[in-house]
Formats: structure tokens, C-alpha cells, sequence
């Protein structure tokens, strides 16, 4: 007879914590699950399922996602704290430091934009 695993409740919160910071992730790098899935090779329905926290990504899933939108695996296992925002800040700075001025300007603009909400 198989043996069922049967998630406690911090398992399966966790499961969705992780699922619901890989989808604001990937809405934050402006990809649907569609565009997701054509650049790491991960289903759409997997993909789906994991954000929705019914699938656990397995670790080799995790680091093609965390690649594909451009943020530090560990994006996924925590919410950003004081002690980590500067791992955060220092994990997008390549990529800022590759915007011309016009781009660099349109970011300042978002950040005050989302800073009014």
C-alpha cells in the first residue's frame, strides 16, 4: 500500500507562499504564465498549479524560473525584510545599471508612482 503524505497547515501555507511570490515575480517582470512556461520549458498548467500552491516545484524548477525572471531564488522562500532588501537591490543593479537615461527616468517615475500608493 502507497504511503499518502498529508501536508499540516504550515506546510500547505508555505506551499502557497511560495506559489503567490513566484507569480508576483512574474508579474512584476510583466510575463504571463505563457511567456513563463516558452522560457524555462515548464508547463503553463504546472506553472499554474504551482502558483496556485497545489504543486511543489521541485529545486531544479525553482532556479529556471528564479533565472528566467531575473530575481535570487530565495525571492520565493521569504517576503522581502530590512536585512535582506539590500540582496534584493543588489540583484537587480546589473540590470538597471544597463538602462540608458530615458529608461532610467521611466523607472524613477514607476518607484514615485508606487510609492503613492
Amino acid at each position: 500500500m502507497n504511503k499518502v503524505e498529508i501536508l499540516d497547515n504550515e506546510d500547505e501555507n508555505n506551499l502557497k507562499n511560495v506559489g503567490s511570490r513566484i507569480q508576483k515575480c512574474r508579474k512584476a517582470a510583466g510575463l504571463t504564465q505563457r511567456q513563463l512556461s516558452d522560457i524555462t520549458g515548464i508547463s503553463e498548467n504546472h506553472i499554474s498549479r504551482i502558483e496556485q500552491g497545489y504543486h511543489n516545484p521541485r529545486f531544479d524548477m525553482v532556479i529556471q524560473i528564479a533565472k528566467a525572471l531575473n530575481v535570487p531564488t530565495d525571492a520565493f522562500a521569504k517576503d522581502l525584510s530590512d536585512d535582506n532588501v539590500d540582496v534584493f537591490l543588489e540583484s537587480i543593479r546589473p540590470n538597471i545599471e544597463k538602462l540608458n537615461v530615458k529608461q532610467l527616468e521611466y523607472l524613477k517615475k514607476n518607484i514615485e508612482l508606487l510609492l503613492e500608493l
